[in-house]
């Protein structure tokens, strides 16, 4: 048990989860034999890159692989051999302790000129390439522009930036991904099938989670439960060996937050220290689900690369959540978290930094004082932002007023509905008549959508939230409209909303 990620290493390519679009183009090569004379498999460790290596030395090679298709049989003497690392033509060496010019001349250039024994392909496997010095890249190099007939190289590193363009460029490049947790949990749950154990959904989340994408570390987690529970694994016994995570209570804290209840946010840090959870690991976790949620609302492919990767249903818990907060509203409980975990080192009491941003976060205006002499907190059960709860006033708006906001309606309707958001950025506001929104386009298409009962209702609901008020919006056509979503209102949102990332996480804008 102790070693199951060697016991269910893949063995063909459809035992491998995740690098979905790396082995449909490995065996498409296959099909239509047009295998490279040499590729370069770089990414973080532990995704398979040397897996998926020696799985393609087995296809190309395999004695019972028919010609319309790309899986090893595994049964083969060839198989059985690279399988047990004893095939003379498939020869993994370990750059980072064969560094040096002579070995590469020894160990590679050397062999390469020798003919294969009984294979169609002899393949040079060269694990963590990047390691070689300058003088064994240039003897390398030579070899890859004139590559022996039947050699393949497979070069994998997880430091591509170290590789000389030369190199790089004479290689079929694949650059593999983390492994995401759907993909992780899957393979998880394989491996409790084959061995026959019952173990609870959220172990097998909580193993993904914590193995950060490194499919390898999954497994050896899973090996250390198991090695200390029964045939029933429970959450109680994953605890034992997995690190507390705080998921779950940084989900908390912002639903608290976002209803405004200072007194439960206070109480889940103050329950945390308790429980002898290391805030600053904690603040950690939190600005990383905060980050998913500003990126998510930016953009959904940002979030979905760039963010962290949760399970299915965590995922959806943040989606509902992050509907209840504008941009701003993050980048604020971002920026004051930061701020917090800088004084968390020093702070003579230890919840204390933690505990003023979130009365911060939860004050209406920051640092207005309550009447309420108990307490200077507002009233727990007014949220953040709501949808039922906002109180509307009568008094007339003017549009100035709403072309200056209006970046921030567009930003809350995002969350409601994408392409609308996108629609309402190809108006332009005409008039602004008593609480009557006067809006033209170009195209009537766009004036009809708006004009639905459904979505009419989400604009003003949104337009609500904004301006605390009910505001009724009127659409018209204007075939000379000229449209141009550089405007200034979206420009400079843009540039107030890029601004605030950059004060929230640093950085600097390349252009």
């Amino acid at each position: 048990m102790s070693v199951l990620y060697q016991k269910y290493r893949p063995q063909k390519f459809s035992e491998i989860f995740g690098q979905n679009y790396i082995k449909v183009t490995l065996e498409n090569e296959i099909l239509n034999n047009k295998v490279s004379h040499a590729y370069l498999f770089c990414g973080p460790r532990a995704v398979g890159k040397t897996t998926l290596a020696r799985i393609l030395s087995k296809a190309i090679n395999c004695q019972n692989r028919k010609e319309n298709e790309f899986e090893p049989c595994n049964e083969c003497d060839t198989c059985k051999s690279i399988n047990s690392f004893s095939n003379l033509d498939v020869i993994e060496i370990d750059a980072a302790s064969n560094t040096g010019v002579d070995n590469v001349r020894e160990n590679i250039i050397s062999l390469s000129r020798v003919k294969s024994s009984n294979n169609k392909y002899k393949i040079f496997i060269i694990d963590e390439v990047h390691m070689l010095s300058i003088s064994a890249f240039n003897a390398l190099l030579k070899t890859l522009e004139e590559p022996p007939a039947n050699v393949i190289f497979i070069l994998c590193t997880t430091e591509i930036y170290k590789v000389p363009l030369t190199i790089i460029s004479r290689c079929e490049r694949f650059d593999f991904k983390m492994i995401s947790v759907n993909d992780m949990i899957g393979k998880l749950e394989f491996i409790v099938k084959n061995e026959k154990l019952e173990i609870d959904k959220e172990v097998l989340e909580l193993i993904a989670l914590k193995a950060d994408g490194h499919l390898r570390d999954a497994e050896s987690l899973l090996s250390q439960i198991i090695a200390i529970s029964d045939k029933k694994i429970d959450l109680a016994s994953a605890n034992l060996v997995i690190p507390y995570n705080n998921i779950e209570e940084n989900i908390k804290l912002l639903e608290s937050l976002n209803r405004k209840d200072a007194i439960t946010a206070i109480k889940i840090i103050n329950e945390l220290i308790t429980s002898g959870i290391n805030l600053k690991n904690f603040i950690g976790d939190l600005m990383e689900l905060l980050r998913k949620m500003i990126l998510s609302q930016v953009s959904d492919s940002l979030s979905s690369s760039l963010g962290l990767d949760l399970s299915e249903k965590i995922e959806i818990r943040i989606s509902e959540l992050n509907k209840n907060f504008s941009i701003n509203d993050l980048i604020k409980i971002s920026s004051e978290f930061l701020n917090a975990s800088k004084e968390l080192p020093t702070a003579l009491i230890a919840p204390m930094p933690l505990e003023l941003a979130i009365i911060n976060i939860c004050s209406i205006g920051g640092n207005e004082k309550s009447n309420d002499k108990k307490t200077n907190l507002p009233n727990p059960d007014k949220p953040l932002i709501s949808k039922s709860n906002t109180i509307s006033s009568n008094a007339v708006i003017n549009k100035e007023e709403i072309e200056k906001n209006w970046p921030e309606f567009l930003t809350r309707l995002k969350p409601h509905n994408h392409s609308l958001s996108f629609v309402m950025q190809s108006c332009k506001i005409t008039d602004v008549n008593d609480n009557k929104i006067c809006v033209a386009f170009k195209y009537k298409f766009h004036k009809d959508r708006l004009d639905s009962l459904e979505i009419n209702k989400i604009v003003e609901e949104v337009l609500r939230d904004v301006f605390k008020q009910d505001l009724k919006i009127e659409a018209k056509v204007d075939e000379n409209l000229e449209i141009n979503n550089d405007d200034s209102i979206n420009k400079n949102n843009n540039n107030e909303i890029i601004d605030n990332l950059l004060k929230t996480f640093g950085g600097k804008v390349i252009n």
